[in-house]
């Protein structure tokens, strides 16, 4: 079923969605962007952080220097700040309604990527399509990917966060470089994934695993091999310069624009590994942050404390003096784990690229997106929005193979980590639970994959299933 098709059929449904999602928005999103000098914290929006830069990269302030009310300043690349400039011109409420908005309609056009992919890879794969979308994809594997995703998604919404606009691309991107049958469609692709790496940095981890798969998935099939790594890299190439250079410098000029790459890399690029040491992340200690740098910095505070008479393990940050985690070794095992993050994602791409099976390849796009919580320093829970491919896609290739108890660890466990730290955050945050919980899951999934040689069920392995590239293209 198409997906107009599936609207019409569910009309009620959406209209539902489209009702509750305007009156949320009017009793309180838009009301967190209202600005009270006297009361600063009633604040609670990001959505005046990117407008405020987008209004001083045109009226002569320092868009890395000027901050929003709450003291908040901008971290990212100029082409968001240009893009949400026209939202200066608005009251603060209406600037988050706006954003709220478009990121709403994202949060439906994910929801549709998910299906076209899911059905174009069950498709390739030979288990046939029905007339409702996949076939044979468990209501669990959905409840549990749709748990995954909608406390950081409603995290994004709330607080005009930009996780669904870089998600949103990436499934665009990789639908089109996959599915599409001409060389301009996987332009095009290669264009659009180049998007999110211009908004923010991280995206360039599951950007560079899936032009990785792409790459090595033609060179095991030479009759496609120019016609597909090709294009979706030279669409990558395109992007770039497009999103980094011609569309901020036609905005601002060239020689303004490539300023202002360089402060931002100055100030920003360069010290994604040493965040604590400056905090230009605001409060990187913070339990919401929940990458596997910070979720084991305060794990390792928390037991110190507790069973070593260390210092208060909430103390954290320059202001209170060394932690116990601070220690050298503490900081370079944590790089070393990193690293390893890294390694065993570079063999889960070299086994998707040689599979030629487009559900491994969202497999590959999945992982990646989850690895960047892992290996970046700093991974807020609205991020972990970009475990919703992984939670989807990782669960079913374990099911179509045969791993039934596998496939539901896969899918249980990131809905249960993410619950928890939304629900008992003073709990859990404190000990980095969902930090530490989802590397832990990464790496088990991971090398599970890597390694993973044979299906339980005949029909199921790989040489059954897969179908030649010209065909799948």
């Amino acid at each position: 079923m198409s997906n107009r098709s599936h609207i019409r059929r569910h009309w009620a449904v959406f209209l539902g969605l489209v009702v509750a999602l305007a009156v949320w928005c009017a009793v309180d999103v838009s009301r967190r962007a209202r600005v009270d000098p006297q009361r600063p914290g009633l604040h609670m929006t990001d959505v005046t952080v990117y407008t405020e830069a987008g209004a001083a990269f045109f009226d002569g302030r320092e868009p890395y220097e000027v901050a929003n009310i709450r003291g908040w300043k901008y971290l990212y690349p100029p082409l968001f700040a240009l893009m949400m400039a026209p939202l200066a011109q608005l009251a603060p409420p209406a600037q988050a309604a706006v954003w709220f908005g478009i990121s709403a309609l994202m949060c439906f056009g994910i929801y549709f990527e998910c299906r076209r992919i899911l059905c174009h890879a069950l498709r390739i794969k030979g288990v046939g399509v029905e007339p409702e979308g996949p076939s044979h994809i468990p209501g669990w594997i959905v409840a549990c990917a749709a748990i995954t995703a909608v406390l950081p998604a409603v995290n994004c919404l709330q607080r005009g966060q930009m996780g669904v606009a870089l998600l949103y691309p990436l499934l665009l991107g990789f639908r089109l470089i996959v599915t599409s049958r001409a060389h301009l469609g996987r332009l095009l692709g290669g264009v659009i994934l180049a998007l999110p790496v211009a908004l923010k940095l991280t995206p360039l981890l599951p950007v560079a695993c899936v032009e990785f798969v792409i790459f090595l998935a033609c060179w095991n099939h030479q009759s496609t091999k120019a016609g597909w790594a090709l294009w979706s890299s030279a669409g990558c190439i395109a992007g770039a310069i497009l999103f980094f250079l011609l569309i901020p410098a036609s905005l601002v000029g060239w020689n303004k624009n490539l300023h202002y790459l360089a402060v931002w890399h100055e100030k920003v690029a360069v010290k994604v590994n040493d965040v604590r040491s400056d905090d230009f992340a605001e409060n990187v200690d913070s339990p919401r942050n929940q990458s596997l740098a910070n979720a084991a910095y305060r794990f390792g505070n928390w037991i110190a404390y507790e069973f070593a008479g260390g210092p208060y393990d909430a103390l954290t940050g320059k202001d209170h003096g060394l932690m116990p985690m601070d220690a050298p070794p503490a900081s370079n095992l944590l790089l070393g784990g990193r690293c390893l993050a890294l390694v065993v994602l570079l063999l889960v791409a070299i086994r998707a690229g040689r599979s030629g099976d487009p559900l491994l390849w969202g497999v590959a796009l999945g992982l990646s997106s989850v690895a960047t919580l892992v290996v970046s320093p700093v991974a807020r829970g609205h991020y972990f929005v970009l475990f919703l491919p992984a939670s989807l896609f990782v669960p079913l290739w374990f099911l179509q193979r045969g791993r039934h108890r596998v496939a539901v660890r896969a899918a249980i466990i990131p809905a249960a980590l993410v619950v928890a730290h939304y629900t008992l955050l003073d709990y859990t945050g404190r000990i980095g639970l969902l930090g530490i919980g989802t590397a832990l899951w990464y790496f088990a999934v991971c090398v599970r994959i890597a390694f993973e040689r044979k299906a339980v069920a005949a029909g199921n392995s790989e040489t059954n299933t897969v179908v030649p590239m010209s065909r799948a293209a």
